[in-house]
């Protein structure tokens, strides 16, 4: 089953705050006199890009998800591959697997 709109909007919540933790991380380290090693600076940066690119594609999803609900309002068939109860349904309740501990 697909993620409902709650589920996407549930992961996009915790995408945006992943990354601005991360963002604050960054201005810490910039702020301050301490220095990082390069190989913290990549790794940083790196989870920067990820956390973007996560928030990105869930963005898109949201999109798609709208869009299948707005074909269906007007009654007609939806190009994606998802259907509108599977977006209004009851969702799975989990922790949001992309997060590194």
């Amino acid at each position: 089953m697909a993620d409902t709109i709650g589920d996407l909007i549930d992961k996009l919540t915790i995408a945006n705050i992943r990354l601005w933790h991360l963002e604050d991380e960054k201005r810490d380290y910039s702020n301050s006199k301490k220095s990082l090693t390069e190989e913290e600076v990549k790794s940083l940066l790196h989870k920067i890009n990820q956390t973007n690119k996560e928030r990105n594609s869930l963005i898109d999803q949201i999109n798609a998800a709208i869009r299948v609900l707005v074909d269906k309002r007007h009654g007609k068939d939806s190009s994606m591959t998802f259907s509108y109860e599977e977006l209004l349904g009851s969702g799975k309740n989990k922790f949001y697997s992309g997060e590194d501990k």
